[in-house]
């Protein structure tokens, strides 16, 4: 596909702004009307309807970015580079109550088709906000901050601060703090995945652990009053403790790669200004 876009690329920080509004408004578009087509089962009509359409988003964001000429971040530059994510996976992974699962104290009592349509709503959100985020937003970052080393830590951190506060449209039905407390882990998931990004493991490949992480982490809430566990139960000091952990491991992994990590594949993505060039040894 030949770029039609390029135009984008002379104001790189007002574009990254204009993307980031259409990602809101794509997040603020409706769903429940589609889920309500194809199920008069309330919550799964909602899960349906949110999972299908966030595909649909994320493919209209996907023919921008290739319109806009970015290429070369979605699928891992080399297998190896899938090593890199392995621990974002492993923090997805246990956002699974592990502990309380293993003691009977939580669990999941609905249907087999609550859970898949849940899955879907997963892979729909975990898809859409990759790519708007890592694959469009994130490398329009880059080119204004640059790919030296303190470009790549500023782009990680403006391009996850600007996730995480997409999530206050949250508040919009009705006032929680559970919403800050989003913001604040999908600033850190951002970070993460970011630097997967960064280092070649590819868009997908975030896509994929994105996915895994709100599975895990809301399959016992979000299917309704078909699962079990109190808040108590998932966040006793043994899963407390594993959390600390594995979160404090990954911290250390992800700053010390990208840290180390040559710029050379970050620069065949970047959204530079043309006849311009931002990037540091």
């Amino acid at each position: 596909m030949k770029p039609k876009m390029l135009y984008m690329r002379k104001t790189p920080l007002s574009s990254a702004a204009v993307l980031l509004l259409l990602s809101a408004g794509f997040v603020l578009f409706p769903t429940q009307w589609l889920g309500d087509l194809l199920s008069g089962d309330e919550l799964l009509a909602q899960m349906l309807g949110l999972g299908i359409l966030r595909i649909v988003m994320a493919i209209i964001m996907l023919v921008l970015a290739l319109h806009m000429g970015i290429r070369g971040l979605w699928a891992p530059a080399k297998l190896s580079c899938l090593l890199i994510a392995f621990p974002a996976l492993i923090v997805a992974v246990n956002n699974l109550p592990i502990v309380a699962l293993l003691r009977g104290t939580a669990g999941i009592t609905g249907g087999g088709e609550y859970v898949a349509a849940f899955a879907l709503q997963c892979i729909g959100v975990g898809l859409f906000e990759e790519v708007a985020f890592r694959g469009v937003i994130f490398p329009f970052v880059l080119g204004v901050t640059g790919t030296g080393k303190k470009g790549r830590f500023a782009a990680v951190l403006l391009s996850s601060a600007a996730f995480g506060m997409l999530h206050l449209v949250n508040l919009l039905g009705g006032f929680s703090g559970a919403v800050f407390l989003q913001v604040g882990y999908s600033f850190l998931i951002g970070c993460m995945l970011s630097v997967c990004v960064f280092c070649g493991s590819g868009v997908f490949a975030c896509a994929l652990v994105h996915s895994v992480y709100n599975f895990c982490g809301s399959l016992i809430y979000s299917v309704g009053n078909y699962g079990f566990g109190a808040f108590k139960d998932v966040w006793c000091m043994e899963e407390v403790l594993l959390t600390a952990v594995i979160s404090v491991a990954a911290i250390v992994w992800f700053a010390l790669i990208l840290w180390k990590k040559s710029p050379k594949q970050a620069d065949a993505f970047a959204v530079f200004p043309p006849a311009t060039d931002n990037r540091e040894e």
